[in-house]
Order: structure tokens, then sequence, then C-alpha cells
């Protein structure tokens, strides 16, 4: 391949062996083979063809204008039925030059032919009685375990009690646990999920549902009423009428959608709610000189992690779920009566028993009367995903991040918390960093897109687990996120078939969970950036802090760090090459099933150009390249 480089005045440096530099600078990139061989920035002064001029034995590519990003490294991605062309293919035009891929939940065998544009890493599904085999395939590939606490399909083993077990065998491998920490309740998630052990075949018949208890809403019932002795308990809190009713002002007040909030105020009146002077926009500022962590600025910015917790714990936004759904259900069930039992109830042609009848009937008559409900006609929808999300309570997060952090006081594994969506568990996961310094967690770019309140009933594009959750939720996981509380992103991507995902009928219950993601990650991502951000100094600084989220961080949990993550001296040339500020529109040939792709006909920011894979090209304008050839180019 040679030698080759690349100009820009924007190459995104995050790496902390170089210099720190909160924004983009102006430089170049040697690369020689599939290495970086050197970075060098040069001073704004300097015009591109000097540049061009000095380094001519290079063959320097002019990308002036555009943006270098590092690769970026997904740690999420569950394939079912795909195959590795349209996987890698829907990756590497997203910039992905890393995935790492989990064995499906609903497909025995998935396909594995196709060609890879992108590099791909194994996780092993952590099985409680083959331990042995897990540390053979260490050697072949695989980076981690994936282990879960509660099964999310028949075929999954959990591990709720082998955790002490599982660490200790994990820290020996030294590798990374990829742990899912739902810990649902098994009567509210069958309601919610009725089909979930039932095969596929079966499941999507269209009387599969009939006769079973999937009418009765879950929520109107508190999770103790059957849980057994053996089941963990939650500590029960009594609430006073007066707290829930400011609580649900507090949550009405982030209702409003996004686009109609101003930019100025859609990050600030968050954190300033409860204090006027204290302004959101400190933590993105506070960064640019150096990351931001609770143990580091505790001192100085201990009000605002302190105004985070309370929040936190005011937003309760199961209970407003739960609450809604409630009323949705009981809203116009029928008229109620009163009806007096009367003596001609008795059978009157039955001379035999005149004398027991009568003496009935002056019993009767001294009972008060019944009360009578007069029902109507009136189901829950199964197309509701109101009733959907509050079936799926976010404290069954909580229950199992504190359940992590039990037995994590017990041994030195690494974990990684995926599969989260609730901002109190991430939150008590950030609390918990302090002592545990080896646990980190994540958060897909659609759970930082998109609100319940944009699902529309009947889409069931949009059913996964953990669910979209409300806007509280989602205001609340964006100042996580800017406080380093999540250290990364990722799509968790999961391509479910457009018959499989219930299109035609809309059946939430019907429906397997999984999202078709890949592929929009960066651009999800930045263009809810822009929203809220005010000056391009601003923006500048938060597309380094992309690099971090999307590559830098994902690489360190991974320990691949020193040959990823980052545009560096000695590590793989892995580049995204794109123009942040291009708006363009997600069109179908952009994606494998486009009717269950939550980004199609959706405007995004960040048009990307090429990718480079170790030093190669890719992808280039829509042409795909496996190494080096090319294969396949989408309709304009």
């Amino acid at each position: 391949m040679g030698k080759k480089a690349f100009i820009s005045r924007h190459i995104v440096l995050c790496s902390n062996s170089v210099t720190k530099c909160s924004k983009p600078v102006y430089g170049i990139i040697l690369i020689d083979n599939e290495v970086i061989y050197d970075v060098i920035t040069i001073e704004k002064d300097i015009q591109v063809y000097e540049v061009i001029e000095k380094y001519y034995d290079w063959n320097p590519v002019d990308c002036e204008d555009l943006y270098i990003s590092p690769g970026l490294i997904d740690l999420s991605v569950r394939r079912e039925w795909e195959d590795y062309s349209h996987l890698t293919k829907a990756a590497i035009a997203g910039g992905v030059s890393f995935l790492l891929e989990e064995v499906g939940y609903y497909v025995d065998h998935p396909t594995s032919t196709g060609e890879l544009f992108c590099d791909i890493g194994k996780l092993a599904t952590v099985d409680i009685s083959s331990f042995e085999r897990i540390r053979e395939l260490s050697g072949q590939g695989y980076l981690g375990v994936r282990g879960y606490l509660f099964p999310p399909s028949s075929t999954v083993q959990c591990i709720p009690n082998n955790l002490s077990v599982v660490f200790s065998e994990i820290s020996q491998m030294q590798m990374v646990l990829f742990l899912d920490p739902t810990l649902a309740n098994p009567r509210m998630l069958y309601i919610a999920s009725p089909m979930r052990l039932v095969g596929l075949e079966e499941r999507f018949q269209s009387s599969a549902l009939s006769g079973s208890p999937a009418k009765i809403f879950a929520g109107a019932f508190p999770d103790n009423a059957v849980e057994s002795e053996e089941s963990d308990k939650d500590e029960e809190v009594e609430i006073p009428v007066a707290r829930l009713r400011r609580m649900t002002l507090c949550i009405d007040n982030y209702s409003t959608p996004i686009k109609s909030r101003s930019n100025s105020d859609m990050w600030t009146d968050v954190a300033t709610k409860n204090d006027p002077e204290l302004k959101i926009n400190s933590i993105a500022e506070a960064g640019e000189e150096e990351e931001l962590s609770p143990k580091k600025v505790r001192k100085n910015l201990h009000t605002i992690f302190d105004d985070l917790d309370k929040r936190i714990k005011e937003s309760y936004q199961s209970i407003e779920n739960l609450s809604l759904a409630e009323q949705n259900t009981y809203t116009n069930s029928g008229s109620t009566n009163f009806t007096s039992l009367s003596p001609s109830r008795c059978n009157p042609i039955d001379s035999e028993h005149k004398q027991e009848n009568s003496y009935r009937s002056r019993i009767e008559k001294r009972r008060p009367p019944s009360l009578s409900i007069k029902t109507e006609d009136k189901t829950i929808k199964e197309q509701a995903y109101l009733y959907h999300l509050a079936n799926y309570p976010d404290h069954w997060e909580t229950s199992g991040v504190e359940k992590v952090i039990q037995e994590l006081k017990k041994s030195s594994c690494r974990v990684h918390i995926t599969n989260i969506s609730s901002a109190a568990a991430i939150n008590r996961v950030r609390q918990a960093k302090d002592e545990f310094p080896l646990l980190t967690c994540e958060i897909p770019a659609y759970h930082l897109s998109f609100t319940s309140a944009a699902i529309k009933d009947g889409d069931t594009r949009f059913k996964t687990s953990p669910p979209i959750r409300n806007q509280s939720n989602l205001m609340l996981l964006w100042d996580l996120l800017k406080m380093n509380a999540i250290d990364s992103i990722s799509s968790q991507h999961a391509s479910i078939k457009p018959e499989h995902k219930a299109l035609h009928s809309g059946n939430f219950q019907k429906a397997l969970n999984g999202i078709n993601s890949l592929g929009f990650t960066l651009q999800a991502v930045w263009t809810m950036l822009n929203a809220p951000a005010s000056t391009s100094s601003q923006l500048e600084h938060y597309i380094v802090r992309l690099a971090k989220w999307l590559s830098l961080r994902p690489a360190r949990i991974l320990n691949i760090d020193d040959t990823r993550g980052s545009i560096e001296k000695g590590k793989y040339a892995d580049l995204v090459i794109w123009d942040p500020y291009d708006r363009f529109r997600v069109r179908e040939i952009q994606s494998q099933y486009p009717e269950v792709s939550p980004f199609i006909n959706m405007d995004l920011m960040g048009k990307i150009h090429q990718v480079y894979l170790r030093g190669k090209l890719a992808f280039s304008n829509n042409e795909f390249y496996p190494r080096g050839k090319k294969v396949l180019k989408l309709d304009a």
C-alpha cells in the first residue's frame, strides 16, 4: 500500500498520550501501510499547498475543509438474520471500523457468509457449566463475555444467582464482562410480553394471544404482590401525596418537544430549576481543559452533582408512566349501579322449599345493596406504546445495578454495564465508580435521540429492552453523559426482519426486541448536540468529546486502545472523513431493512465522505471497498 497522508484543518485528537486538545487541530496524518507513522500539527498561517509540497513523497490528500475523526468502535451489535456483508456495510458506512458482535437471541445459527468491510470482535455468552470453553475462546478473537441477570429469550441463560462465581472466573481470564443489569419481575414481564418464550412460528399466528391474560394491565398491581419469598425485596418507600404532586409538575415541565425549545434553554433550564445561578454549560466548558469526573470536580462542582441526584430522585418516570396507563385503562370502563337482592331470586315454583326460600328471603333483605359494574367492551390495546413502557419499570434496572455493586465488593472483575436506559440506574453506576474504578457503562444512541412521547401507537420499530423512556429521562441522560457518568455510546443494533417486528398489526406484545440502528450513531448524537449548542467553539469541543465517547473509551473498555481508538502514532489508520455541518436525509438505500429503521426519512447532520480501515479505503461516497476492491455502488 505504501505511504499516504491526509491534510486537514480539523483533525480530531483525543488521546491522553499527546497534547490535550479541546478542539480539532490543523495538521497532517502520515500513514505507512496500515499504521499511522506520525501526526504533525501545523501553524494556522501556513497554506495547504505548502504542506503538500513539503510532504510530496507521502502522496498527500487535501481534506482541508473536512474533519478527520478516529474510526468508531461499537460495543453493542447483535446479529440475528444478517450476513456479514450487510452487517459490516451498514457499520462502515456509519464510520464504524471495529464492532463487537453478540450472538443473536432468536436465530440459533446465523449465516456466517459474506465479505467483511470492517473488523469484528466477538463476545462469548456466559455459560456457568462451560467456563473451560470460554477460556479457550479467549485466544480466538473473543474479547469479552456477555451475561444477563434475566434471560431475554428462551435460548439465553441468566446468572443472577451465580454472579460471584462468574465474577471470579472472568477476572481470572482477564476479560471484560458485558452485563445486562435488568432484573425483571417475572409476572410483569409475562404480562408485558406473553410471547417471549413462544416459538417464532406460533408467535405470529393471529390466534396466538387469544385466551391469554395479555389484556390485563400488569402495572396496576404492585410488584411485591406476587413476589416469592426467595426473590430480592426492594426497600419500600412511602411517598406523601404532596410530594407526588410536585413530582408530576416536575415531569410536566420536561414534556415539551425538543424542537420547540430554544437552543439556549434546552439544557440549562433542567439544571437551574432549583438553583437559578447554576449553569449546566459550565460542565461542557470545564471539559475543554480537562476531562470532567465526579472525583476531580467534587470540590468545585459539588452542587451540580447534588442537583443531578435530586432531580433524578424527583423524576420517578415509572410512576408517571404507570399513572397515565392506569388512567387510560379505567377511563370509560362502564356505569356503576346498585342492585338490591330480593326474594324474587328464589324459586317460587318449588313448593318443597318454600319454607327455606322464605328464610333466605328474610336474610337477603337484611343485606346491603350490592355494587355492580356494567362494563363496556373496552380492552387494552396491545398497540399502545404507553402500556408497553409502563410494564417495563426503571426499577428493574436499578435493582439489578445494586445487585452487581454488592457482588463487586467481593471481586475485582471488570464489568461493563450495557442495555441500560434509566437515568436513575446510570446515576447509581456513577456513584459506585469511586469505589469500583473497573465499572463502566454505555448508552445507545437512540436512547439519546427519541422519547416515548415521539413514538406512535403501533410503531413496533421502537420495541427494545430496555424501552425508550420519557422526556425527563432523556434530559437526565444527556446531563449524565456530559458529566462523564456514561463512558461510551453504542448503536445497540439488532436488525429484526419486518415480519418479526409485527409491523402490520402494530402489536408490541408479539414484536421481537431489537432496533435496526447501525450506521447512524455518530450522526444521531451529533444532531442532538447541535440543538442546544449556542457557539461554534462549544460545537468544536463536542466533536472532540464525540471521538472519546465513540472511539477512545470503547477501545479502553476492550483493552485495544494500544492499536485503536484515536489518531495517534503507532495505531491503525482507522479514519472517518466527514462534514459535521452537512445536513442530509436518510434514504432507504442506506439500510438493509428500511421498514424497521427508526432513522428513515429523518434529517441528520454529519455526512460521511470516506472511511479508511487500517489505511485502506473502505467506503467512499456510497461505494464500498472490501480490501480495496469495489463490490457495490448504491443508487443515487
